[in-house]
């Protein structure tokens, strides 16, 4: 027993590695939804949350928002991916252990789970969002639901409702893409649904509460709100930041497919009571909407992108099973031979199996599409000249647009334009483009600028506070410029 727990803690720590490993030289986060969801946190502190597309992961954002009285949350933020993909793996083995009653399926699906692939457009374990902190009870709410189903047990279902309520305002997509396939699983238990259909109904709940949020969020009527929720739960090509033409082999490894192939195989013919059906129907249901999506551009209920990953963890489950049943074979196969010493073949080819499995799982663990590559929005130069920026009064930042997704989250104050959600980015990129001052001042005026962050020193008449000729960031402050009357006043005092 103490060797099987020490395989699993093992095997924890191996993924906070490999998970945490793009940190080594980086300390802070690499996607840009990573710093928006800091960013909101601290505005929801600040009582400057404004909802919107943002409000419908405030469940998330009071989570970081709570997170940041005990920590730094910009100097923890690096640790909590892997601390996050551990505690996922650990609850596919809780949920995956307890669906087997097998050790080494469920110790399988740690490792196939933690071979997952990142990049910046299909997201993945290397970043922590409302993806990636949705995961665990993914994996919670569709085992508890199909187990309370298939045992009859209402204590099980009502469990599994309280989590899909949790998800809504923590990432209602989370929940809504998993609605088809387990629809089609209460068809294979029609009888029993039906039986206890006014039971049931309390799943009327999850759509009642999303309505709702969705109506607050938008300013609507419960009634007004339904026709506009119906077309924006159509995702055509185009919605997200980057649209690229995504291979199956992005997110996990061909070797992982395989097994994929080997357990739905043996799911579907060497178990009679069919308990794997509803993992199955989930990797087949996301499959088909994935495939439907690169045929016609448009997918239902979820993104694209994050279907893609939906689909991508169904897939340890059935590689672990996969991969248990080809070594069973291989023991079945042993004993039927006429090997003199049976039980040392058995490990020994087991363990050989197992190490190939190994290295093709993770050999191109690390490998990105070009356009999907990790990228560093700021530096350390960029971060102390940001903490200075924080003990500054109130105003607006302008920035390059990579540095300005960070200037709130890190120093509290509004950018011009960042890469993406916050701002003008076209009115920061064109301040840096030009090297005419009087077209700068145009563009400070225009925007109310209070301070310039920039990665060189400006050769134009603004009062330098930050930066030497030994540093890479320089600040000024250009209130004068922008803000004539405000600037008198801060002199004054």
């Amino acid at each position: 027993m103490k060797k099987k727990i020490l395989l699993v803690v093992f095997i924890c720590f191996a993924t906070f590695l490999l998970v945490y490993s793009p940190h080594i030289n980086y300390a802070f986060p690499f996607h840009i939804d990573e710093w928006h969801h800091i960013t909101e946190a601290i505005k929801l502190g600040d009582g400057d949350y404004t909802g919107g597309g943002a409000g419908y992961r405030v469940g998330f954002h009071l989570f970081l928002f709570l997170l940041s009285f005990p920590l730094n949350l910009i100097e923890v933020y690096q640790f909590l991916p892997a601390i996050w993909a551990v505690l996922t793996g650990l609850v596919l083995f809780y949920v995956t252990y307890k669906k087997t009653n097998n050790y080494w399926i469920a110790l399988f699906s740690m490792i196939f789970f933690a071979s997952l692939k990142s990049n910046v457009n299909i997201g993945g374990l290397w970043f922590f969002t409302s993806l990636t902190f949705a995961l665990p009870f993914i994996f919670l709410y569709v085992f508890f639901f199909t187990e309370g189903i298939e045992n009859k047990n209402k204590k099980q279902i009502l469990i599994s409702l309280g989590i899909m309520a949790f998800l809504v305002p923590v990432h209602s997509i989370s929940v809504l893409f998993a609605l088809p396939f387990l629809f089609i699983y209460g068809l294979f238990h029609l009888d029993y649904v039906k039986k206890e259909w006014k039971f049931f109904s309390l799943f009327l709940i999850i759509p009642i509460i999303g309505i709702i949020l969705y109506s607050f969020l938008n300013h609507l009527s419960f009634l007004g709100s339904m026709g506009k929720l119906f077309n924006d739960l159509q995702f055509k090509k185009g919605w997200g930041v980057l649209e690229t033409d995504n291979s199956f082999f992005e997110v996990y490894s061909p070797i992982g497919y395989l097994f994929v192939l080997l357990g739905i195989f043996s799911a579907m013919f060497y178990n009679k009571d069919k308990k794997y059906l509803p993992y199955i129907l989930w990797t087949v249901v996301t499959f088909v909407s994935v495939v439907y999506y690169k045929l016609f551009d448009v997918s239902y209920l979820a993104p694209f992108q994050r279907e893609f990953y939906y689909f991508a963890i169904s897939l340890p489950f059935l590689s672990a099973l996969g991969l248990f049943n080809l070594l069973k074979l291989k023991n079945e196969f042993i004993e039927r031979s006429s090997i003199k010493y049976k039980s040392y073949a058995k490990k020994f080819i087991s363990l050989i199996i197992i190490l190939l499995v190994l290295f093709f799982a993770f050999y191109s663990y690390y490998e990105l599409p070009k356009s999907t590559g990790l990228y560093k929005l700021i530096d350390g130069e960029d971060y102390n000249a940001l903490i200075f920026l924080k003990a500054q009064e109130s105003g607006k930042v302008i920035s390059t647009s990579a540095i300005s997704s960070t200037v709130y989250a890190i120093a509290g104050k509004e950018p011009v334009g960042a890469i993406y959600f916050y701002g003008n980015r076209t009115e920061s990129e064109n301040f840096f483009k030009t090297s005419n001052c009087s077209e700068k001042n145009k563009i400070l005026k225009r925007n109310k600028v209070s301070y310039v962050l920039s990665k060189s020193q400006i050769n134009c008449t603004y009062s330098n506070i930050y930066g030497k000729n030994n540093q890479t960031d320089w600040i000024y402050n250009v209130y004068n410029i922008s803000n004539p009357i405000k600037a008198v006043k801060s002199k004054a005092k």
